[in-house]
C-alpha cells in the first residue's frame, strides 16, 4: 500500500509545542509519511531560533523555509514577508507533491500556505478552526483558512457549530479536541528546582508568568503594556517572567517596555523562548498567568492554573472558572492580582473543566488523514 504523505508546517513554538506528538506519531505511522516544513520565527535569532528544540527532539526536518520574520512589527512588512513566502512555499509543494497539507491555528504565515494549497489543488487540513478572539485581526486570518480548508478538526462543539455556520460540510468537520490539552497527560513535568537549575533563576515566595502578545493598535498594545507594568512595580516580594512575543503587528512595543523595566528591577527576566516542557513546568510552579495568551484559555484550565486575561484580545473564547477578565487599567489588574490569591477563588479553581480536552487527540487525527477519501473534496459546496 501506498503511503499518504502528510506535510505539516510549524511557524513557530506555539505551533510545534501542539503538534510534536502528532508529528513524532506520523512519523512511525506505517501508512503514512511525514514531510515536516520548518519556517517563520523557528528560524529567527531574534526570537530564539526555535529550530533548536525540534533538532533536540529528534524530529527531522524535510526543508527549512527562511522568510525574514525578524522586522515583522509594521503591517508593510508582515505584508513583504508573506509576498515572500507564498513564492517559497509554493515551490516547496509543488517538490514534495504532498497528499495532505496541515496546519495549526491563525498566524499571518499560514495564509501563503493556504493559498499555495488551493492553487496546486492539494487537500488543506486546519486545527483549531472555528474559534473566537475578537480584539485582533487573527480572527479574519483563522476564518479565511477555514474557507481555503478541506478538513477541519476543531477543539470542541461550539468551534464546530463555528465551521459549520461558515458553509462548511459537516462530514469534513472532526470535533477531536487540543493537542496541546492532549499534550499535558503525557508530559513529565520539570520540577521547581528542575526549572530553577536550567532557567537560571531562583523563584520567590510569590511568582508571576507573564505572557502578552500585541493588539492590533500600536496605541492600545502601548497602553495595555504600561498599565500592566505600572500594577506589576507595585507588588511586593514577587518575581515576575515574562515570555518573549511572537513575530506580530506591534510586537516591538511590548520588547521595547519588558525591556526597560527589567533594567529597574534587577529581579525580573525576560525569556525569549522558554521550549514547551519548560513552559508547560512553570505554569504548574506559578501563582497565576497574567497577559492574553491563548495557552490561558487552553492549557492552564487541564492543570486548574489561575489566569488573569487582560483586554479582549481573547474576547469571544469559552471561559473556564481560572479566568479573571480584566480591563487594561492598572489599578483593575492590581484587583484581579489579589482577586487570585483569596480563598474563595481558589475553592472554585478546583472545579476548573476544560472546554479543549479529549481523549485520544492525536489517533482521531491520524485515523482522518490515513483513511479520509480525498477524490473531489476540494469542490466545495457552501452548505
Amino acid at each position: 500500500m501506498k503511503k499518504r504523505k502528510i506535510c505539516i508546517f510549524s511557524t513557530n513554538r506555539a505551533d510545534y509545542g501542539h503538534l510534536k506528538s502528532l508529528i513524532k506519531k506520523i512519523q512511525k505511522n506505517k501508512k503514512l509519511k511525514l514531510q515536516f516544513i520548518v519556517t517563520g520565527s523557528h528560524l529567527s535569532k531574534k526570537h530564539g531560533f526555535t529550530v533548536n528544540e525540534i533538532l533536540k527532539d529528534k524530529i527531522k526536518i524535510t526543508k527549512k523555509i527562511k522568510i525574514n520574520v525578524s522586522k515583522n512589527y509594521k503591517s508593510n512588512e508582515i505584508i513583504k514577508t508573506n509576498s515572500n513566502a507564498i513564492i517559497k512555499f509554493n515551490k516547496c509543494i509543488t517538490e514534495l507533491k504532498p497528499d495532505i497539507i496541515l496546519i495549526l491555528g491563525d498566524r499571518y504565515e499560514l495564509l501563503p500556505i493556504a493559498e499555495a494549497s488551493l492553487f496546486n489543488n492539494i487537500p488543506l487540513a486546519h486545527l483549531h478552526g472555528g474559534e473566537v478572539t475578537e480584539g485582533v485581526f487573527d480572527e479574519q486570518i483563522r476564518h479565511a483558512i477555514t474557507k481555503f480548508s478541506d478538513i477541519h478538526f476543531v477543539a470542541n462543539k461550539f468551534f464546530l457549530n463555528n465551521v459549520k455556520r461558515l458553509g462548511e460540510n459537516r462530514k469534513n468537520i472532526y470535533n477531536v479536541g487540543s493537542l496541546g490539552c492532549e499534550n499535558l497527560k503525557k508530559i513529565t513535568f520539570k520540577s521547581r528546582k528542575e526549572i530553577e537549575t536550567s532557567l537560571n533563576l531562583k523563584f520567590y515566595k510569590k511568582n508571576i508568568l507573564v505572557t502578552l502578545h500585541p493588539l492590533s493598535n500600536r496605541f492600545d498594545t502601548l497602553s495595555t503594556i504600561k498599565n500592566l507594568l505600572n500594577a506589576l512595580r507595585r507588588l511586593k516580594d514577587t518575581k515576575i517572567l515574562f515570555t518573549g512575543t511572537n513575530s506580530d503587528l506591534n510586537s516591538d512595543i511590548i520588547i521595547q517596555q519588558v525591556n526597560s523595566f527589567i533594567k529597574k528591577n534587577k529581579k525580573d527576566i525576560l525569556i525569549k523562548s522558554l521550549g514547551q516542557k519548560n513552559y508547560l513546568s512553570l505554569l504548574k510552579i506559578v501563582d497565576v498567568i497574567i497577559g492574553n495568551s491563548s495557552s490561558g484559555f487552553i492549557e492552564a484550565p487541564v492543570l486548574k492554573v489561575p489566569v488573569i486575561n487582560i483586554g479582549n484580545r481573547q474576547n469571544g473564547r469559552p471561559k473556564d472558572k481560572n479566568i479573571i477578565f480584566s480591563e487594561p487599567d492598572f489599578k483593575k489588574i492590581l484587583l484581579s492580582i489579589k482577586k487570585i490569591y483569596s480563598n474563595k477563588f481558589n475553592k472554585n479553581l478546583k472545579n476548573t473543566k476544560s472546554f479543549y480536552f479529549k481523549s485520544n487527540t492525536s489517533d482521531k487525527i491520524i485515523d482522518v488523514l490515513i483513511n479520509k477519501k480525498l477524490k473531489n473534496i476540494k469542490i466545495k459546496k457552501f452548505k
